[in-house]
């Protein structure tokens, strides 16, 4: 009989007691033959040298992180580990918030943002003893209307690039590049009108807005920082707001993501939030990489401390 979930089960007599999540498709390696199998065999071996009891599946379809996730809070495991992107860490994330299971990281995508921020390993052998130690840290967590996000919401310019990238049979960051520059040159920023909370009053931006960001930690991946003072421990989210402008223009002040990040610039505004709304007639948005669609209002939102990570950090 198949497993339930597809989990296979590796048992030892440890008291911690884990579960693997594996996106078998993320990063630039999830298109080689047989990597499914490599990366479980990994992880499954990886977790009995560390005498850990652990339980290892292999996702099959969107949503089936999070479904797993929440089989694996049911029977009391310590923590849920996801191999994948910052896509699969954010399912993985939707069934631990608040709840006693830590979520552990092991970067596997294309940017690994989220992962980043956090300073983890970016070798995977480290980041897995880090994911299999105990010390855990409280994060904040936001939501863009009931959708979690632990990196970046993003409405505009980059949700429409995760569109695009999400019917790539690629992965990977030079495949993300390719897809930016071959959008930016007919992409046309609507309007919206923007109004987010701070202690001196309601601020409102209204007109064309090429992106609007929200950072619960500073880079998207790679070396491409969106808010380099964004912590996921602050209780905050930072705000990037860039004005439209021509192909030109944009990647003038695309620089600001790659080097000099906190320099004033034409064109960009920021600032630190707790809620924010957007109104629209069409609303393309992103959660971590992952783009949806709506219209009318979107609000969003950061719960603080709401996420137990294992960082290596403790609390």
């Amino acid at each position: 009989m198949r497993p339930l979930f597809g989990i296979e089960r590796y048992y030892n007599t440890a008291l911690m007691r884990v579960g693997i999540v594996i996106n078998p498709i993320s990063g630039s390696g999830g298109s080689r033959t047989g990597e499914a199998a490599r990366r479980r065999s990994w992880a499954a071996s990886s977790a009995l040298a560390s005498g850990v009891d652990a339980a290892v599946v292999v996702t099959e379809r969107r949503g089936h992180a999070c479904e797993v996730s929440r089989a694996f809070v049911s029977e009391g495991r310590d923590a849920v580990i996801a191999m994948g992107g910052d896509g699969t860490v954010n399912e993985v994330a939707r069934a631990l918030v608040g709840t006693g299971t830590a979520l552990g990281i092991v970067p596997s995508g294309s940017g690994d943002g989220f992962a980043r921020g956090l300073g983890l390993p970016s070798d995977r052998d480290s980041a897995m003893q880090v994911a299999l130690s105990p010390e855990a840290t409280a994060v904040d967590v936001g939501y863009a209307g009931d959708r979690l996000f632990l990196n970046i919401a993003g409405v505009g310019f980059d949700a429409a690039v995760a569109m695009l990238f999400a019917t790539r049979s690629t992965r990977g960051a030079l495949g993300y590049v390719a897809t930016v520059v071959r959008l930016v040159w007919t992409y046309v920023a609507p309007d919206y009108d923007v109004r987010w909370h701070t202690r001196t009053g309601e601020q409102v931006r209204q007109g064309r807005r090429f992106l609007i960001g929200f950072a619960n930690a500073p880079a998207y991946g790679n070396f491409a920082v969106l808010a380099p003072d964004a912590s996921p421990e602050d209780g905050a989210l930072d705000l990037l707001l860039v004005k439209a402008g021509s192909p030109l223009t944009q990647f003038w002040r695309a620089r600001r993501l790659f080097w000099r990040h906190r320099h004033r610039a034409h064109g960009l505004e920021r600032a630190r939030v707790t809620r924010a709304t957007i109104r629209g007639s069409t609303i393309v948005c992103h959660v971590d990489g992952e783009p949806f669609e709506t219209s009318g209002t979107l609000e969003i939102s950061v719960r603080p401390g709401a996420l137990l990570v294992r960082t290596g950090k403790g609390s």
